[in-house]
């Protein structure tokens, strides 16, 4: 639509951030999700690099939290009441998404309605409802589109019942992806739901084995031919 946003990513790392963020400014993108790194980091650290990245673009940063060593809940609240950044991708994985003294004391410190989910559907009723967050971004939305909207469009009318029947036929292909990283599973899993040819990976990532490939084959055909 006319007023859709696309956010491009920058990082994960320090020096390809500022040099993407660097093309940004040139650019009308509203905003740039800043990728988290594996690589040694400490939470003032990652904080120091939001602000010279969004000081860069020109505009607010997504911070996106997918470990929660990556940055303290303090120092991603400083940014947010700084007006730098635009939202909080929350993407800690839990065993059990209610149980998560990380995400209470980050909505404590920072308004729930500038945080969304960010893991798929597994935790985005239990982040939306205990924790109130205000969206959530989809996991397999890319082999099962219209029951990922089915599902977004059930929370906003309030039926929780009908979101939570869709939400637990994600689950199986949202394991794997827990097991095995959102990445590699869903590139797989594109080309063996028939729907586009994704290649190999390329180096840093590798392959999945083929008894795993066989799984995510199966469980993409199952979830692809679920109806909303």
């Amino acid at each position: 639509a006319a007023d859709s946003w696309v956010i491009p990513s920058v990082g994960p790392f320090y020096g390809t951030m500022m040099d993407q963020a660097a093309e940004l400014s040139r650019r009308d993108f509203p905003t740039a999700m800043v990728l988290p790194t594996l690589s040694p980091a400490t939470s003032a650290g990652v904080q120091s690099a939001v602000r010279r990245c969004v000081e860069r673009m020109g505009r607010p940063a997504v911070l996106y939290i997918k470990d929660q060593s990556y940055i303290t809940p303090a120092h991603a609240a400083e940014l947010a009441n700084e007006e730098l950044l635009t939202f909080i991708k929350y993407a800690v994985v839990r065993t059990q998404p209610a149980d998560d003294p990380f995400l209470q004391e980050l909505t404590d410190l920072v308004d729930p309605a500038r945080i969304i989910s960010g893991i798929g559907e597994q935790p985005a009723i239990t982040h939306l409802r205990q924790f109130g967050l205000a969206g959530y971004t989809s996991g397999c939305v890319c082999i099962a589109p219209s029951l990922s909207a089915a599902m977004r469009v059930a929370l906003a009318d309030g039926r929780d019942g009908d979101a939570e029947s869709i939400r637990t036929k994600f689950q199986p292909l949202e394991n794997l992806r827990n097991a095995h990283g959102p990445i590699p599973v869903l590139h797989h899993a594109v080309q063996l739901a028939g729907i586009a040819d994704t290649g190999p990976m390329l180096p840093l990532l590798a392959n999945l084995p083929e008894n795993v490939q066989a799984e995510i084959q199966s469980e993409a055909a199952q979830l692809q031919g679920e109806s909303p």
